[in-house]
């Protein structure tokens, strides 16, 4: 339910949300957590979407991934993929160095 807040347009919201998030994934719902980030990750790709706030909003997606793959490692190889697709785009280095520590 917390994660509906990442619809706000609003960088602060989403950030904040994406914290709390952080701080309350287990491994009981990582996985569901997990899908909904890659979701946002998909939209930050829509042409519908501020270029500006959509690299801003993906590299805080990122880094949230990356959190989760650190803490539940099982769920890691489910986003490699999908995240080697942005490895063209602003957020390549936060891409980067995430492969490069899993």
């Amino acid at each position: 339910d917390i994660l509906r807040a990442l619809n706000s347009p609003n960088s602060s919201i989403r950030r904040k949300t994406l914290q709390i998030v952080m701080e309350l994934v287990s491994p009981r719902n990582v996985s569901e957590v997990m899908l909904v980030l890659k979701k946002e990750i998909v939209k930050t790709q829509s042409k519908d979407v501020d270029k500006e706030s959509a690299t801003e909003y993906r590299a805080m997606l990122v880094k949230s991934i990356h959190s989760c793959a650190i803490k539940f490692a099982n769920v890691a190889d489910s986003v490699v993929h999908l995240l080697m697709d942005f490895l063209s785009s602003d957020g390549a280095h936060d891409v980067i160095l995430f492969v490069r520590e899993i």
